[in-house]
């Protein structure tokens, strides 16, 4: 997503969805003041990219922060701390209604929580990480990054359904709850 009627296009998706699948990734390995490269959403039916550096600011702020505040919409992520404070830092979003799988897999006590781990123990998914430190900055972005980039969100909404379940089932969803807000 690059364009601003893809943009638009996208948020009508996301402002149907109940759960929306975020993550972000950086240039902070390739730049002195790192900045959001890229800005993965995956709905329950499509993924999407968006490239920021492609559009204007104040387009993706307005069209964007509606979703990240709206209480109705939950915002998955994994390990959500860094995320937020890019996309607070560059954008000024705020955000409400938040899961985290990294901490709900920690309440539930399970030992490994990276989303590598998680996804080949809950869905047979190997993620390629040597790709991790790439630089996100480059444009043309190389479709293996792309590729990448989307697997980061993809399973996040069956990922946290298991995760719900999990801590429901374990009496430890209030618990998790509490973490997610904080």
């Amino acid at each position: 997503v690059d364009r601003p009627d893809d943009l638009q296009r996208m948020a009508n998706v996301l402002t149907a969805a109940p759960l929306v699948a975020v993550d972000t990734e950086s240039n902070s390995l390739f730049a002195y003041q790192e900045q959001t490269c890229l800005i993965q959403f995956s709905a329950p039916r499509a993924d999407y990219l968006v490239d920021p550096l492609n559009l204007d600011v104040r387009l993706l702020k307005s069209i964007l922060a509606p979703i990240f505040t709206d209480p109705v919409i939950e915002k998955v992520f994994h390990a959500a701390e860094y995320d937020l404070l890019v996309l607070s830092r560059d954008f000024g979003f705020t955000f409400a209604n938040l899961f985290d799988t990294m901490l709900a897999a920690r309440v539930l006590g399970w030992e490994a929580f990276g989303l590598g781990i998680l996804l080949e123990q809950e869905f047979g998914v190997q993620v390629d990480k040597r790709h991790q430190r790439a630089n996100r900055g480059q444009r043309p972005l190389p479709l293996h990054l792309m590729n990448y980039a989307q697997v980061d969100t993809h399973y996040l909404i069956p990922l946290r359904n298991r995760l719900k379940a999990a801590l429901e089932k374990s009496g430890r969803w209030e618990l998790a709850q509490e973490d997610f807000n904080h």
